[in-house]
């Protein structure tokens, strides 16, 4: 389906909404992400959203990467959350209270009282973090996480 550049963040929307009620999966060649629609999800099927572009559910590992990967100054946050309210989620920069050039990660198990986050310097570090959380939804060790008090 084409549209114009300028509707984009109207339609693309509403397309991805409309081909999941028929079944189909949606493929958006810019952002280089698949759209699977609500009834071919896995049951803990994650949801991906960036700071730019559409929240992407049940991403691969590839879509995961590169999402963190695009991290910049425009593109400053990413998160992913599981049903069950478990996210890990990064933001580069001082909008997201890091240095220059450093990432803030935080992840959650699911309440306050699971609240953790650290300080990286190392981008690929922060993709092994959004890996390890796809793959096991837990808090991924041999980091310094520092518990968080909300």
């Amino acid at each position: 389906m084409a549209m114009g550049w300028g509707r984009a963040a109207q339609v693309a929307p509403r397309a991805i909404d409309l081909a999941g009620r028929h079944g189909l999966i949606c493929f958006d060649p810019q952002a280089g992400d698949v759209h699977v629609p609500p009834a071919l999800r896995s049951p803990d099927a994650l949801e991906l959203q960036s700071c730019v572009g559409l929240s992407v559910s049940d991403p691969d590992l590839e879509t995961i990467v590169g999402a963190v990967r695009r991290l910049s100054a425009d593109n400053w946050f990413v998160i992913l959350e599981d049903s069950a309210g478990r996210y890990v989620q990064v933001g580069t920069g001082a909008r997201a209270g890091a240095e220059e050039g450093g990432d803030a990660v935080e992840f959650r198990d699911g309440s306050p009282a699971g609240h953790y986050r650290c300080l990286l310097h190392d981008r690929e570090q922060v993709v092994s973090v959004f890996m390890d959380f796809a793959r096991a939804r837990k808090l991924p060790t041999g980091i310094a996480w520092e518990k968080l008090t909300l």
